[in-house]
């Protein structure tokens, strides 16, 4: 798999599976560009982490990752503060960057619908805006198995990696 990819990206918040914002697709790029923001409540900032998921969305598979990001929110806030830090790496990718950067609202509450006791602080409004991507790739292993019978190599393994698992299917040696 090479080639220009049709990149958009998902945020999500804790251990959810569900995503809490997607960016536009955008076609035929590796160095996608979205320029996105959104905003999502945080119920507790010190043990959040936010992942971004960086997903290829061309027809032929369903939607597989390209590469990701998982970070403390903490991280993200403290790095904001260094304007020199907004890059960040995405892992299982081969070279490729996100341009991210947070912003936070804290909220004061007097108490809460708990009871005051039940009011953890802090609490607050997390803005992210997801500005790019660099050099965003596919991860692809091979690894060839050949078997000799009867001089003859008819059997190998190609192995891809893909949302953390791995496929494989069969070549000709």
């Amino acid at each position: 798999m090479s080639g220009e990819l049709n990149p958009f990206s998902r945020v999500y918040l804790g251990d959810s599976d569900k995503p809490i914002f997607s960016t536009n697709k955008v076609k035929h790029t590796n160095n996608p560009v979205w320029d996105a923001s959104t905003e999502f409540l945080c119920t507790d900032r010190a043990s959040s982490v936010v992942t971004v998921k960086v997903v290829d969305d061309r027809d032929f598979l369903k939607d597989p990752i390209i590469g990701y990001l998982s970070v403390r929110l903490e991280d993200l806030l403290k790095a904001a503060q260094d304007k020199e830090r907004d890059w960040w790496p995405l892992s299982h990718c081969r070279s490729g960057r996100l341009r991210i950067s947070t912003e936070w609202k804290p909220l004061n509450m007097p108490g809460s619908v708990h009871g005051a006791d039940q009011y953890v602080a802090p609490i607050g409004v997390v803005r992210l805006w997801l500005k790019k991507a660099t050099d965003v790739k596919w991860v692809v292993q091979s690894t060839s198995l050949c078997f000799s019978s009867a001089d003859q190599c008819d059997v190998g393994t190609l192995r891809r990696r893909w949302e953390g698992r791995s496929v494989f299917g069969r070549v000709s040696c």
